[in-house]
């Protein structure tokens, strides 16, 4: 690697100016000779930037050569300095590596002064004055900026050395002209107008034999100064001209307008002695139409059904609900749908132009609706009328009738079904207490015959198994016979013509076991029945068959509540509560939330409405429960399950306690 300091002394040896540039193009060695004759303004170089050392167009040609001896080239610079007199210096770029970095070389020797010029360059230097004039008159004598630029390629040929063989490339307001040079070898100065960079000219050669003078980049510095002069005035002239001719269309056709304004003036007059009488006769009709539209909107208000026109697009004109809007589609707001009812009113009567009266449900609602067309003058349908009547109530009634009528039937059949299944048993419960005590007396002389015959059978069984067994197998006959007596006496009485009295002494416990022994064939599948009944619980006078209704009642409903992949389990418990008998109805079901809580005894509230609930059990067990002089409460949480809690006076009837209230 060579030292810095013996190669700057080696180049000062043979070349009168030297300037050294780093990386980072900053000056970090300058000759004496260059610093003393060309930057005397600057007291020190050391570490500036050749930014605030060179002009533009002198800074253009050293990143140009740079880039070029950089990569193994040759490259040429032309030196002129911002302050001071006016200078230029064509010196030949080198690059090199030295120990403490790569640096740029710029070097060269002094030229004769212009007394001591030849006469090629004082040729030179005419063609070069010759140049700057045509510039100068080809500036005034063009049409246009555009047209100047277009034409400046062939008179700024004339003051290269190489005419033929120039190229001349600019741009002006991002607009080009010519081709640029195809190396880095050329030229250029920047066109300042009204202190903004607008544009550029650069100047070449096809090829890199021919090089750049300083005087060609002098004559390119005047005519870039003097075209920035130029170009100022004649954009301030082609605006001046523009907004002349603006001026020129903006009052011709103000003069348009104003004979049209003047013609449409007598029409407006004309057109207002007209429109006076139409408004007259409108201000009479309006009042009959507004005396017509109260009218209308009071008989729609005062309809007890919902009312609803709609038209063909199925948005809604008039209706008397107070929470639908004008414009709204009829399948949003009435049924909260996305898209029309696939059995849709208005295509129907589009289509059969007929009256339409269907019922259909709506949630846990039955709507009666009527469908009425309406036409236009061209007597076409064009929307529809619809009434919607709430009728879940008659539907409820009808179901309820329907099933009265059923349960009466069941009631008729109940006494003969019961007699047909009780004379079998009877016999079933006489002949086990006969088998019973004929095998009391017979197992004991079987036993002392196995003892000598150890292998003996009876009913292919081993006789030790068999001798273990018989017995309980004799009881579950006993006991199933009771139990058929119990279900068939349990389902006459619950079936029973009831008076409504409250005149039975009421054993609470024997109805809960009643109550169960009924509902078991329908609740086992679903959960188990637990009963925690405590001892001593006295009687009340009440109705026998109504609270067993109520219990009835509220184990099915305990076992509906279970979920459908696990069977729950149902825990009827009894206690005494300060003088009342308090009963408890719990489940671990799906539970009910706090809506479902507040309507749970509202008559015809069901959630098991598919199911064919009606919506009036807990209705009537919480009446009944009152007339007991009782009440009945519940409490329950989602998937926490629920438990309805009756307490009823203990040894008291309803009157009774009603009378000691007074």
């Amino acid at each position: 690697m060579l030292q810095r300091t013996s190669l700057y002394a080696f180049i000062e040896g043979n070349f009168d100016y030297l300037m050294v540039v780093d990386e980072n193009e900053c000056i970090i060695h300058v000759s004496e000779l260059l610093g003393g004759e060309c930057l005397p303004e600057f007291s020190s170089l050391k570490n500036k930037s050749m930014f605030d050392v060179l002009t533009k167009s002198s800074l253009n040609t050293f990143k140009s050569a740079m880039r070029q001896v950089r990569s193994g080239g040759r490259g040429k610079v032309v030196f002129t300095p911002k302050p001071g007199k006016s200078i230029s210096l064509s010196l030949k770029a080198g690059y090199t590596d030295t120990e403490d970095g790569g640096i740029y070389l710029f070097f060269g020797n002094r030229l004769p002064g212009l007394s001591k010029q030849n006469e090629w360059e004082k040729d030179e230097r005419i063609k070069e004055l010759a140049c700057l004039y045509n510039v100068a008159e080809l500036i005034e004598a063009s049409s246009s900026i555009r047209d100047f630029f277009t034409r400046l390629p062939g008179v700024l040929r004339l003051g290269m050395i190489y005419p033929e063989e120039a190229v001349i490339y600019s741009v002006y307001q991002n607009v080009e002209y010519g081709k640029k040079p195809l190396s880095d070898n050329y030229i250029s100065v920047t066109l300042e107008v009204e202190n903004q960079d607008k544009g550029e000219i650069r100047v070449g050669y096809y090829d890199e034999k021919h090089e750049l003078l300083v005087e060609e980049q002098k004559m390119l510095d005047e005519i870039g100064r003097m075209l920035s002069v130029a170009l100022e005035r004649k954009e301030l002239t082609e605006k001046l001209t523009l907004m002349q001719e603006e001026e020129t269309v903006f009052n011709k056709r103000l003069e348009e307008l104003k004979r049209e304004i003047s013609l449409r003036t007598e029409e407006l007059e004309e057109q207002k002695s007209n429109l006076d009488v139409v408004n007259s006769y409108l201000d009479r009709v309006r009042g009959g139409w507004e005396e017509a539209k109260v009218r209308l909107k009071t008989i729609f208000e005062a309809i007890p059904d919902e009312v609803v026109l709609i038209d063909k697009e199925r948005k809604i004109v008039m209706t008397n609900r107070e929470d639908v809007k004008q414009g709204d589609y009829c399948y949003k707001v009435f049924f909260n749908r996305d898209r029309p009812c696939e059995d849709c009113r208005l295509a129907r009567i589009l289509r059969e132009k007929t009256p339409l009266t269907l019922t259909m449900k709506l949630d846990d609602k039955y709507l009666q609706v009527h469908a009425l067309p309406v036409y236009n003058q061209e007597h076409e349908v064009d929307g529809i009328l619809e009434f919607y009547r709430d009728i879940t109530l008659e539907k409820t009634y009808d179901q309820q009738l329907q099933q009265a009528d059923k349960l009466a039937s069941l009631g008729q059949l109940v006494s003969g079904i019961g007699h047909e299944i009780n004379n079998p048993n009877q016999f079933i419960r006489g002949n086990v207490k006969i088998i019973k005590q004929s095998l009391e007396d017979m197992l004991p002389i079987v036993d002392e015959h196995q003892k000598s015959h150890p292998d003996l059978r009876i009913a292919r069984l081993k006789y030790d198994f068999f001798r273990e067994h018989i017995m309980t197998l004799v009881d579950d006959m006993a006991h199933g016979s009771e139990r058929i007596k119990g279900i068939v006496e349990g389902l006459r009485t619950f079936v029973r013509k009831d008076e409504g009295l409250l005149v039975d002494k009421v054993d609470i416990n024997t109805l809960i076991e009643t109550s169960a022994r009924l509902v078991h064939n329908e609740v086992h599948k679903r959960a188990d029945i637990q009963l925690d009944l405590a001892e001593n619980i006295p009687t009340f006078t009440g109705n026998s068959q109504k609270i067993e209704q109520v219990l009835v009642n509220l184990l099915v409903n305990a076992s509906d509540a279970m979920q459908d992949d696990v069977k729950g389990v149902i825990t009827v418990k009894t206690r005494i509560d300060g003088g009342y008998i308090v009963v408890d109805v719990m489940d671990n079901g799906i539970g009910m939330n706090e809506k479902t809580l507040k309507q749970i005894f509202d008559p015809f509230f069901t959630t098991k409405r598919a199911k064919g609930g009606t919506g009036l059990g807990l209705a009537i067990a919480f009446r009944i429960v009152e007339e007991h002089g009782g009440n009945i409460r519940v409490s329950s949480k989602p998937g926490a399950g629920t438990t309805f809690t009756i307490k009823i006076p203990a040894g008291k009837g309803a009157e009774e306690t009603a009378e000691e209230t007074q």
